[in-house]
């Protein structure tokens, strides 16, 4: 973890928001960037200021007994009740027209402003699946080279069939497939391989009438690209380059122009 995706993080953090294993790799972290420590335990220190009570103090009782009394005497102000009713529907009407425009712009500014967020929180989901897999020692519940070994082995376990692509001859071999969890749902994991280094393929149902191009992201040094087609949504996370990644997704996509769909 760098300093840049630290401020990513911090806050998450502070707020308890983080899962384990990113929660350890920022301790980690602090012990080693001494700047990042300073924000954190300042941080910690405004917490404490404002929790104290301090920047807020009560009024004093002839203060809050002459606001009282001017109350009171604003109300018995003698104001005719036509004129009354105008004045507060003229404050009501020149409420409603900005009050209006801002539920607009929410309405349609709101969906791409959650979008983003949903999107990184999937991302960080991907990224710690993949590094689990990759520290438990348990990159697959099938190992096999051969697709018709692979694929088969994902019916009975999940709801649906995914598509699983033979790249061998590209540079791509199949490691295995494995089930997994993503956004409290079970997905179908392919394995590949690209030199020394793994691919983990995530794929799950979509909406069939949904189709969206492919967009690449990046994630505490890992590469991820995902699209949706095809009734699928899918996910590809490595530490390979961000080219051989890309080559990958269009090898997956060139072998399998039409890919499963959930069962019935």
């Amino acid at each position: 973890m760098n300093c840049q995706e630290m401020t990513t993080l911090l806050h998450g953090y502070f707020d308890g928001e983080l899962d384990l294993l990113r929660s350890l790799e920022t301790e980690r972290h602090f012990k080693e960037c001494a700047a990042c420590l300073r924000r954190y335990q300042d941080l910690q220190a405004l917490r404490k200021v404002i929790a104290g009570g301090s920047l807020s103090f009560e009024a004093p009782n002839h203060l809050r007994r002459s606001v009282r009394a001017a109350v009171r005497q604003a109300s018995r102000a003698e104001t005719p009740p036509a004129r009354r009713v105008w004045e507060l529907s003229r404050v009501w009407l020149s409420w409603l027209a900005p009050a209006t425009a801002l539920g607009l712009v929410l309405l349609v500014a709101l969906p791409g402003l959650t979008r983003p967020r949903a999107e990184s929180r999937l991302a960080q989901e991907v990224v710690s699946a993949h590094l689990r897999a990759l520290m438990a020692n348990h990159l697959t519940d099938v190992a096999s080279t051969d697709q018709h070994t692979v694929k088969p082995w994902f019916n009975g376990k999940v709801t649906f069939s995914p598509p699983v692509a033979d790249l061998a001859a590209q540079g791509f071999p199949l490691v295995g497939g494995r089930l997994d969890v993503l956004d409290e749902q079970p997905v179908a994991v392919a394995v590949y391989q690209r030199r020394k280094h793994f691919i983990n393929l995530f794929i799950w149902p979509a909406d069939r009438s949904v189709s969206t191009r492919e967009k690449s992201l990046a994630q505490r040094g890992y590469n991820l690209i995902h699209w949706t087609d095809g009734g699928m949504n899918w996910w590809a996370v490595s530490d390979v380059s961000r080219g051989d990644l890309q080559e990958f997704v269009q090898l997956v996509r060139g072998q399998l122009p039409q890919p499963g769909y959930p069962s019935k």
